[in-house]
């Protein structure tokens, strides 16, 4: 009998995500269960490690005590069950021991090498990071104020010195607790992640959609195809700019709705690129990634069109803007401004038509409505005006994300050429583009 082995690698693959997808649903399971008595996990084949920790007031942990307590957890996971034991009743009244386990299970994941010190976050660290959970969720509770951050440093076997920051919440007297809204949330973005980052890969590309399609109603076709086609480019341009997973990839940030995390470079001429990071925003169930690669304008792109014919003429490179031309094309302006005189035969003017500014230095004699020359800028907001391959105003925002499946991470906002440089600008507003701006430099 003959074994494809296309097929056999495949159906593996397939089974790895599979298995964390129930994992995945597993999770979620167990930290969204109503809080019950606890039922000890097996510790079977394990050694059983008394470890207690006790607080110095004998009635509750002081958010350095808890802090203590959660490194000699993540540096001792056979040891939970005692130490979950020590930790008063009061402060851990929101979760079961599932809870606590799957939480610890990430923190350790989160934080390599070995612990060597912990430190509260500075007032302007502790404001940055707790802004992002109130950007994400601002119903949240316990809210972003009623937390506090803290440092855990590690050094790795390499000697590197690393920083993980670790959100402690706080009940209406100050004392820490274990909120199961906070940690369902950290839990749930830190399954995606796993999920994401296995499914590029592997190349996976159809669980990925799922994943990026994941309790996304989709709002029209281009919406499904730029789903797809982010899809594709992730797993095309992974393999050249981040090196393989297992290489280097570590969780710098997490907090309810918002993780940040860095995957190492791949070698290129001798040189080590710059660490590839990932932002992961989840609000309401949605979870997105923000992924930085490079994207390039492309050449039909960089020209705006009217009726079918460039509306600069056939010079592509570096248009014109004459007057006769635009006259009997667009009819006659609305407006006609000099903004700078920069000699005395050639100036900066702009020339305005319903839905059309164009920007242009040369000269310009606005009685005679007579002007000529070389195009700087010219900005679009009617339909009419589209870009060669079709983009025009009024479009779906998901138009732009099929061909340009990283403008978004851009700023909306990408170039082609050296010697004469073409900016895109793309205004957005409610998912539609309202203006389109090519700017052009030479």
């Amino acid at each position: 009998m003959k074994v494809n082995l296309k097929q056999l690698v495949g159906t593996k693959r397939l089974s790895r995500i599979g298995a964390l997808s129930l994992a995945l649903l597993i999770s979620f399971f167990l930290v969204s269960c109503s809080v019950i008595d606890d039922e000890p996990l097996s510790t079977e084949g394990k050694p059983d490690v008394n470890m207690v920790i006790k607080a110095e007031n004998d009635r509750y942990f002081r958010e350095d005590e808890w802090v203590r307590m959660l490194t000699l957890t993540i540096s001792n996971l056979e040891g939970r069950l005692s130490l979950w034991s020590s930790i008063p009743a009061t402060q851990r009244s929101e979760i079961t021991l599932s809870d606590f386990i799957l939480y610890t299970d990430f923190l350790s994941a989160s934080i390599p090498g070995t612990i060597k010190s912990y430190s509260r976050a500075t007032a302007d660290e502790t404001e940055s990071i707790l802004g992002h959970v109130t950007k994400t969720d601002a119903t949240l509770s316990p809210s972003p104020q009623d937390a506090t951050i803290w440092w855990i440093e590690s050094e790795t076997p390499d000697a590197r010195i690393l920083r993980f920051a670790i959100p402690v919440t706080l009940n209406e007297n100050g004392i820490p607790y274990f909120s199961k809204s906070w940690l369902w949330k950290q839990s749930m973005l830190y399954h995606y992640i796993v999920l994401y980052l296995d499914a590029v890969e592997m190349r996976n590309e159809p669980a990925l959609i799922s994943l990026i399609r994941q309790n996304t109603p989709l709002k029209s076709k281009s919406h499904g195809e730029s789903i797809d086609r982010r899809a594709s480019s992730l797993i095309d341009l992974y393999p050249r700019y981040v090196a393989s997973r297992e290489a280097s990839y570590r969780i710098i940030e997490m907090v309810p709705g918002f993780a940040e995390v860095e995957l190492q470079g791949i070698l290129e001429n001798r040189k080590e690129q710059l660490p590839h990071t990932v932002t992961f925003l989840e609000s309401g169930g949605v979870i997105s990634a923000n992924e930085y690669f490079p994207q390039t304008l492309s050449t039909e792109d960089a020209l705006l069109y009217y009726r079918g014919r460039p509306l600069f003429g056939t010079e592509q490179s570096s248009p014109r803007i004459e007057a006769e031309r635009m006259i009997s094309l667009l009819g006659i302006p609305l407006d006609i401004l000099i903004l700078d005189h920069t000699d005395s035969d050639t100036a900066l003017f702009r020339v305005v038509w319903p839905g059309l500014t164009v920007e242009a230095v040369g000269t310009c004699h606005i009685p005679s409505l007579n002007f000529s020359g070389k195009v700087r800028q010219v900005s679009a907001t009617y339909s009419q005006f589209k870009t060669g391959s079709g983009l025009q105003p009024g479009d779906s925002i998901y138009e732009l994300y099929k061909r340009y499946p990283f403008i978004r991470e851009h700023g909306y906002i990408i170039s082609r050429g050296e010697v004469i440089k073409k900016t895109l600008s793309v205004q957005v507003e409610t998912d539609y583009i309202i203006r389109l701006t090519i700017t052009i430099e030479s």
